[in-house]
């Protein structure tokens, strides 16, 4: 069973999962990517936008970050096909690095560290199912 994000900030390190991962191929690769984190002695919870727990239902309710589900302030959060809409990013705390995989490099997320200071975004364009897989093996 997976661990999920419950707002408190004892989570270092946040996979969080949006709409882009699409379907259970992306969630295996998410599945992949925690393994891997906790391979280098992290705990990785899994967090997840309102699009994935209620229309793709990939993860439980209790995993939603966002104005309907729970705030969270990690230190790193892993942002899986997330756009960035405000009822999630303003959940996301302050004091996190952003890593955030997303195709679409206008998304709002992808661009947020022009308007705000923090949390600090680190954009990665690309498809998350190349870009993601490139980061696993740059880990293992």
């Amino acid at each position: 069973t997976d661990d999920f994000a419950d707002g408190s900030q004892r989570y270092d390190v946040i996979i969080d999962i949006g709409y882009g991962v699409r379907d259970g191929t992306g969630m295996e690769l998410a599945r992949e990517l925690k393994q891997t984190l906790e391979g280098m002695g992290l705990a990785p919870m899994f967090g997840a936008t309102r699009k994935v727990t209620q229309d793709l239902k990939l993860l439980p309710l209790e995993a939603q970050i966002g104005q309907t589900g729970v705030r969270v302030n990690p230190k790193i959060i892993i942002c899986l096909g997330i756009s960035g809409a405000p009822q999630h990013i303003d959940y996301l705390g302050t004091r996190a690095e952003v890593l955030c995989f997303n195709k679409d490099p206008e998304a709002p997320l992808m661009k947020l560290n022009q308007t705000r200071t923090s949390p600090h975004v680190h954009p990665i364009a690309g498809d998350l199912f190349v870009t993601v897989r490139e980061l696993i093996e740059k880990l293992g």
